[in-house]
């Protein structure tokens, strides 16, 4: 995991951070891709990752995407289930994300 670099204005990030926190508030989440890495051009989407042991409740990623959706941001925000994805792509995460909202749970 690297540094907390995300190429994103702060009032966007503050709708993001509200979003996540209002529909998936227990979990940790990252961003990764173009946004993550510092090479976004003005209208690259922002990919998440929602660090999730099970998958999520079909009903809390359709939340989480029609709130996206329905916030006004100037770029599409892409959503994975970490639960979901496989063992290559879970490395990756690992290796070239950033941590936008940390995990609620207790220990």
């Amino acid at each position: 995991m690297k540094e907390a670099v995300l190429d994103i204005d702060p009032r966007h990030l503050d709708i993001v951070l509200d979003i996540l926190h209002r529909c998936v508030p227990r979990y940790e989440v990252r961003a990764f891709g173009s946004r993550a890495t510092g090479r976004a051009r003005p209208y690259s989407d922002l990919d998440l990752v929602i660090m999730t042991e099970e998958p999520l409740p079909f009903a809390v990623m359709g939340e989480l995407r029609e709130s996206f959706t329905e916030s006004g941001l100037p770029w599409r925000v892409d959503i994975v289930d970490f639960a979901t994805t496989n063992a290559a792509f879970r490395k990756f995460i690992e290796r070239d994300s950033v941590v936008i909202k940390a995990s609620s749970l207790a220990g």
